[in-house]
């Protein structure tokens, strides 16, 4: 029986017909604010900082999160935009209809569907790119075991370094070198692979708003100012003195391994003059 009823739920015919029910609850949103991060980065805090901004509803990677377990890396792409016009955006328009603003949090978004919420949300849609020292986040994808296209969160949360749609193709060295084999290189490169894929989507998309910030200015009030400000939302300066300097999900409990941080640099030195050799200086900024 539930079957059937997905079959119909999710027939191209019902989702269009009430996407466009759905446009006309949706006149009151100004925006559809997404953010553009590698995780490890502060977003899930962001989502509650968000929550001082004026009738906004705010989530941490909601259902469907997007999250990269795709079945198969040649079809990801047909298997994405159909996940996204069945289901995600129908998500987003119920819960946005009748707010000011719409804000998710989640990583998934530079890496599987910013094309596509692009297309959809037109110039309502508005991106925070936020960007963490690739040394901390390197160090914290390994210590707790989240390692791209390696283990279980890492293969269903991360990228994978031997696909073929990567803009930084290390595949051959992370993979492939014994010098390179360490799981840091791993993280360290899918860093660099997500901002060149910010780098990438700003320059094909010139017209969307983009603001960037450091995730140390999650606790400088003026940048929050100045960030509501650059994404054109309004927010309420009250709440918005209530919720700097917020933190969650630091997953000191799954933390496994210890890391030394100039490991990690060393490490991260070797890695961008190899990416260098192949992409030019400054290949990411």
């Amino acid at each position: 029986m539930s079957g059937f009823i997905d079959l119909l739920k999710y027939n191209p015919l019902v989702v269009n017909l009430y996407d466009s029910i759905l446009d006309g609850k949706c006149r009151t949103v100004d925006g559809f604010v997404f953010v553009a991060t590698t995780g490890r980065s502060g977003s899930q805090s962001l989502s509650k900082i968000f929550q001082a901004a004026d009738d906004a509803v705010c989530f941490h990677e909601p259902y469907p999160i997007m999250a990269s377990d795709y079945p198969d890396p040649e079809t990801k792409q047909a298997y994405f935009r159909h996940l996204f016009h069945s289901r995600k955006r129908i998500n987003v328009k119920r819960a946005a209809a009748g707010h000011r603003y719409y804000v998710e949090t989640n990583h998934q978004f530079i890496k599987n569907y910013a094309e596509m919420a692009i297309e959809e949300f037109g110039d309502k849609l508005r991106v925070l790119h936020i960007s963490r020292d690739p040394l901390k986040v390197a160090a914290s994808f390994y210590a707790i075991d989240s390692i791209p296209g390696k283990t279980r969160t890492g293969r269903a949360y991360l990228l994978y370094p031997d696909h073929r749609d990567n803009l930084l193709q290390m595949g051959d060295l992370l993979l492939g070198d014994p010098e390179f084999e360490h799981d840091l290189y791993k993280c360290l490169w899918y860093w660099y692979e997500i901002e060149a894929r910010v780098k990438a989507t700003r320059q094909k998309f010139p017209q969307v708003r983009w603001h960037s910030m450091k995730t140390e200015q999650l606790n400088d009030k003026q940048a929050l100012v100045q960030m509501f400000e650059a994404l054109a939302i309004v927010h309420d300066p009250e709440r918005l003195d209530a919720l700097v300097g917020s933190r969650v999900n630091t997953k000191t409990e799954l933390k496994k391994k210890a890391v030394d941080l100039k490991e990690v640099e060393d490490k991260n030195d070797r890695l961008v003059r190899k990416m260098e050799e192949r992409y030019g200086e400054g290949f990411w900024k």
